[in-house]
């Protein structure tokens, strides 16, 4: 009797651990993909910045949103994202969400009309101590910032979030937001918080530790995105939420399967 009794908690402890994977498959399949670009340029004006993994062109952003949008991708704001992560709300199954990190002026010259023209939403993430005080022309042999002024003018497609102050730098390739102290990490994104008085935050350079994210969290920040590549799902870890960096080197048939896996 014992042993059929361990063959019986054997065999119920594997059928549930079954099950409890195929519950896994179908969540992560129906996760949200997070998108974070950066600078973009088009190839016959890109001088300075052609090795450079984070600038993309215009026209193969332009190519990805339309394929979006021919398959019905529904782009979620930050606030709708929050609100999935907590079950509070239920979103199209083919949903998605794009962001932008550091500020550059080339999201607004580039990005915001192709856009606008699919009625999709997206999020930049701004390092404050660059944001202009004044409009100035787009250039494309500088890495020029959007400007206070005119955020609002561009606010029907993009939400302006936190990306820090001063700290957006790194030491030895080390993030000053894992290195500096606790007390000048929270002031630094008090200062951004000031200026921009935002709930989503994207970690410079994608790096964090246990203090970074306290850090984040006493500043008032909600939400906290990195560079790791997974989906983000009901009940997902706010402050270590994935997205995927989408490079030059990105091809169309690796960003489909990146979309549909």
């Amino acid at each position: 009797m014992y042993r059929l009794f361990v063959c019986l908690l054997t065999l119920s402890l594997f059928l549930t651990l079954q099950a409890s994977q195929a519950i896994s498959l179908r969540t992560a399949k129906d996760g949200i993909p997070v998108l974070v670009y950066h600078h973009l340029l088009r190839d016959q004006e890109n001088k300075f910045f052609r090795h450079n993994q984070a600038v993309t062109t215009p026209e193969m952003f332009e190519e990805q949103m339309k394929y979006l949008y021919e398959q019905g991708y529904y782009t979620v704001t930050m606030r709708e994202l929050e609100e999935h992560i907590d079950s509070k709300t239920k979103l199209p199954k083919k949903s998605i969400a794009i962001t932008f990190d550091d500020g550059y002026l080339s999201n607004l010259h580039y990005a915001y009309p192709i856009l606008k023209k699919y009625s999709f939403k997206a999020a930049i993430f701004l390092i404050t101590e660059n944001v202009r005080k004044v409009p100035v022309a787009f250039h494309p042999d500088r890495l020029d910032y959007v400007n206070w002024p005119e955020l609002q003018q561009y606010s029907d497609v993009f939400s302006f979030e936190g990306h820090s102050h001063h700290f957006h730098r790194t030491f030895w390739n080390i993030s000053y937001l894992v290195l500096h102290p606790q007390e000048e990490i929270i002031k630094d994104l008090m200062i951004s918080r000031r200026l921009l008085p935002s709930h989503y935050f994207a970690y410079p350079y994608g790096q964090y530790t246990s203090k970074t994210i306290y850090s984040v969290k006493e500043a008032g920040y909600r939400m906290a995105f990195t560079i790791e590549p997974h989906h983000v799902h009901p009940g997902s870890n706010k402050w270590r939420l994935g997205r995927y960096w989408i490079g030059p080197d990105m091809t169309m048939q690796s960003f489909k399967e990146l979309i549909k896996n």
